[in-house]
C-alpha cells in the first residue's frame, strides 16, 4: 500500500484492445487498483472518491469514443464543450443546473486535454453526474479564445459534427454554451414533436437565431438540416453562426421548428435591456445566456453583477494530481 499526502490518479494506456488502470483514492486516503475494458467503460461507469470522504466526485471519466458514450445515455442529453479557459463558466452551468434538479444525462466535450484533467477530478459541492469526453477532432488552444478570432471559428466549427454524432444515433440533444445559465426546466417550453428548438438573439424571426442554446430532435428531418450545415460550413467563411442562419433559412420551414419566447429564454442583450433583478421580473428568465459580451471576464463579470453566478463560494476543484 502507498501512503501519500496528495492523491492521484495514475491513468495506464496499453497497446491493442484500449485497457485502463485506474487508481482512485478511497475515503481512507489509501489507493486500490480497478482495471477495466472499454465495454465495461460503457456499461459501469467510473466513479472517483476524493481524499475527503465526504466529498464524491461526480465525473464519469471515459476512454471510449463519443459514438461509445451516447450508446449508453437516455435521450433526452444536455451537450455542452468546454476548453481550459471557461471552466469557470462551465461550472457555474453544472451548479445552475444542479439548482433546478435536472436529471438529464449530461456530456461535456473536452476541446484540449488540461479541461479533461481536471473535470475528471470533480467540483467540490457539486452532486450531479457528467460525462466527460476528449474531443476526436482535434484539441484546441486551452486559453479561453475570444469571439471571432480563428480560434474562436476553429472551435465552433466542431458544434455540428458533434450534434450529428447524437442526432444520427437516435438521442435528441440539447445543446447549450457554457456562458449559459438555466433557471427553470427548459424542457416543459419544447413544443412536442419539433424537430428544431432555438433561442433567438435580438428579434423572434429564424434570420436571428442563435447557436448557443438549442435542442434537435433525432428525427428524419433534423438529420437532413445536420448534413447540409455540416457540408456548408466548412467552406462558407462567414461562420458557424452565420452559416446555420443561412441553412436554416432554407430548411427550417420544411420542419418543425420553434423559436423559444424572447421573455423567457433571452439573450445577454436582451437580458441587460432592463435593470429589474431577474428574480422580480414577470415573467421570470428560464435561461439567460452571456453572450454579446467579448471576452471572458466581461462574462463572467455579467453573471455575477446579477446574481448569476452560482459556483458557492466554497467550492474548489479538487486536485488529485
Amino acid at each position: 500500500m502507498f501512503l501519500l499526502v496528495v492523491a492521484i490518479i495514475v491513468l495506464f494506456f496499453q497497446s491493442g484492445p484500449s485497457r485502463v488502470t485506474i487508481f482512485q483514492a478511497s475515503p481512507k486516503r489509501n489507493f486500490r487498483a480497478s482495471t477495466t475494458t472499454n465495454r465495461h467503460l460503457n456499461d459501469t461507469p467510473i466513479s472517483f472518491l476524493t481524499p475527503n470522504a465526504s466529498s464524491h466526485v461526480n465525473a464519469t471519466l471515459s476512454f471510449v469514443t463519443l459514438i461509445d458514450v451516447i450508446k449508453s445515455l437516455e435521450s433526452p442529453v444536455i451537450v455542452t464543450t468546454v476548453n481550459h479557459g471557461f471552466i469557470d463558466l462551465l461550472q457555474n452551468l453544472l451548479f445552475s443546473i444542479q439548482r433546478i434538479s435536472l436529471k438529464n444525462d449530461i456530456v461535456v466535450i473536452c476541446e484540449d486535454r488540461s479541461s479533461y484533467l481536471e473535470l475528471s477530478h470533480g467540483v467540490r459541492g457539486l452532486n450531479i453526474t457528467y460525462h466527460i469526453v476528449l474531443t476526436h477532432l482535434g484539441e484546441s488552444v486551452e486559453n479561453a479564445t475570444t469571439y471571432g478570432s480563428k480560434n474562436y471559428k476553429s472551435l465552433v466549427k466542431k458544434r455540428v459534427f458533434y450534434l450529428k454524432c447524437f442526432v444520427d444515433s437516435g438521442v435528441d440533444v440539447l445543446y447549450t454554451d457554457v456562458d449559459i445559465v438555466l433557471l427553470e426546466d427548459p424542457f416543459p417550453y419544447f413544443e412536442r414533436g419539433a424537430d428544431l428548438v432555438v433561442q433567438t438573439e435580438r428579434r423572434p424571426r429564424l434570420s436571428d437565431t442563435c447557436t448557443g442554446f438549442m435542442f434537435m430532435k433525432a428525427s428524419k428531418k433534423m438529420r437532413v438540416f445536420l448534413d447540409a450545415w455540416s457540408k456548408k460550413l466548412p467552406r462558407d467563411p462567414s461562420g458557424n453562426q452565420r452559416t446555420f442562419n443561412n441553412v436554416i433559412g432554407k430548411y427550417g420551414k420544411t420542419m418543425k421548428t420553434q423559436l423559444l419566447p424572447m421573455t423567457k429564454f433571452q439573450s445577454g442583450k436582451i437580458f441587460r435591456d432592463t435593470t429589474t433583478p431577474w428574480r422580480e421580473r414577470k415573467p421570470r428568465p428560464v435561461e439567460v445566456h452571456a453572450n454579446f459580451l467579448v471576452g471572458h471576464g466581461k462574462k463572467t463579470d455579467m453573471l455575477k453583477e446579477a446574481d448569476l453566478w452560482f459556483i458557492p463560494e466554497s467550492s474548489i476543484n479538487v486536485s488529485t494530481i
